[in-house]
């Protein structure tokens, strides 16, 4: 008759391997270096907000956060990485609203709710619109008139069909009854490049990715979506200041994802480090020059942020569809 040998018996023996719980894991992190992917190119706002919250969390822990730039399909190239990773909490992803678009417009087969772990909301900020500052138009009035004098001759651009930029500009052309054409890009640093050379004439964008060239001159901020913007950042109206109402919904946010199946402790844990890390004065700093809010709460009330998301993603397609403009 074999012998009922127990695993407690085998572990006492040293015959298994001992394994961590995810106490421990949790409890243990991080003991090495950990890889904050941006799946976007290096100078917007997702690139420079997290590299200034990994900046904190390396200060905090004493371990590199180390920032790995992976662009392509609209952040899908970046997000499918991290999607794949081992759910350890050593590789995570920033992903802005935009990921809510990612299945029901762009048809990719990818849910934050189930092929990621929502780990914790970073900031939110309004949009705004910009110009180059060559275009001659100095408002929002001026830039319709603008709009509807010269069809042929007036583009936008974004990066990736269904994200921010994509949807707050085509509810700004619903909202005013404009056509102003959209022109797709690979990132958003590539838009802001032509729209720098005035082969575009319009962008939607966080001030984050365009302060400098807000500070410079080179592009003029014609209007904010929203007046949720804090007290740091460049002065414009607000679109319904200026008469175009319905564009306070067109806000973007930031958050920290990780793969799929990891651990509640370990997601506490990292929740509870992020939510330290935004209160850190650099941080807060740079969100509030970038025209961002820092957004610290619950892995809880970030999945609640994501569910309220898709309601606006889904009334998005419903309006527009899912077809490049």
């Amino acid at each position: 008759m074999p012998l009922d040998i127990s695993r407690r018996a085998l572990l006492f023996a040293g015959l298994l391997p001992l394994v961590p719980s995810g106490a421990a894991f949790a409890q243990a992190w991080p003991s090495r270096p950990v890889t904050l992917v941006v799946p976007y190119a290096p100078g917007a706002s997702n690139d420079t907000f997290t590299r200034a919250l990994g900046d904190a969390l390396s200060k905090r822990f004493g371990q590199p956060f180390v920032v790995d730039n992976r662009p392509g399909a609209g952040g899908v190239t970046g997000v499918n990485t991290v999607a794949r990773a081992a759910p350890d909490g050593y590789t995570l992803v920033e992903m802005p609203n935009s990921i809510l678009g990612f299945k029901p417009i762009m048809k990719v087969d990818i849910d934050p709710l189930k092929n990621l772990t929502p780990l914790g909301a970073m900031a939110s900020a309004p949009t705004a619109l910009v110009v180059p500052a060559a275009l001659p138009v100095n408002n929002v009035d001026e830039f319709i008139a603008y709009a509807r004098a010269n069809p042929d001759k007036t583009f936008y651009g974004y990066a990736g069909i269904g994200t921010t930029q994509h949807q707050h500009m085509e509810l700004f052309n619903k909202l005013t009854g404009l056509k102003i054409k959209g022109v797709n890009y690979k990132s958003s640093s590539d838009a802001q490049t032509d729209l720098l050379a005035g082969r575009l004439q319009a962008m939607i964008v966080t001030i984050a990715s365009t302060l400098g060239q807000i500070e410079g001159k080179e592009l003029r901020l014609l209007a904010y979506t929203d007046d949720n913007y804090p007290p740091g950042a460049p002065k414009a109206p607000t679109m319904a200041e200026v008469g175009v109402k319905g564009m306070e919904k067109a806000q973007i946010w930031w958050g920290i994802f990780g793969p799929p199946g990891m651990p509640a402790d370990l997601v506490a844990t990292i929740n509870a480090a992020i939510n330290q890390s935004l209160t850190d004065p650099s941080v807060v700093a740079l969100l509030a020059k970038s025209g961002a809010t820092p957004m610290p709460g619950t892995s809880e009330q970030f999945v609640t942020m994501i569910k309220d998301e898709a309601v606006l993603v889904d009334e998005f397609v419903k309006l527009f569809g899912t077809k490049n403009p």
